[in-house]
């Protein structure tokens, strides 16, 4: 299982963003007995600002323990004028193709 967040802001608030990152990471570090990080900041520049997205593969039986950790890092950003964040769970390929009666293939 994969732990997906997304956070989009105007670009005006990039320094806050980037700022409130460093502060968040020192705060609240990656747990890697929850979830081993595979995307820890992807940014890119859409029309209505930024977008970054991270991406952490959660350990067996810590799905509660890898959102509450999200949900923290992402409560830190609320107070940014602007900004709108969401998380969800998704289904790695070896989890999902099982589901439609499939192996997913070796890689």
């Amino acid at each position: 299982m994969l732990i997906v967040s997304q956070l989009w802001y105007p670009v005006s608030k990039a320094p806050d963003v980037g700022k409130l990152y460093i502060e968040m990471r020192k705060k609240i570090p990656d747990d890697k007995t929850v979830a081993k990080p595979i995307i820890r900041t992807a940014i890119r520049a859409t029309k209505d600002g930024l977008h970054n997205i991270t991406i952490a593969s959660i350990k067996p039986g810590k799905v509660k323990e890898a959102l509450d950790l999200t949900h923290k890092r992402l409560l830190m950003f609320g107070a940014i004028e602007g900004i709108k964040y969401e998380t969800y769970i998704a289904y790695d390929l070896g989890e999902a193709m099982p589901l439609i009666g499939l192996q997913a293939p070796s890689e």
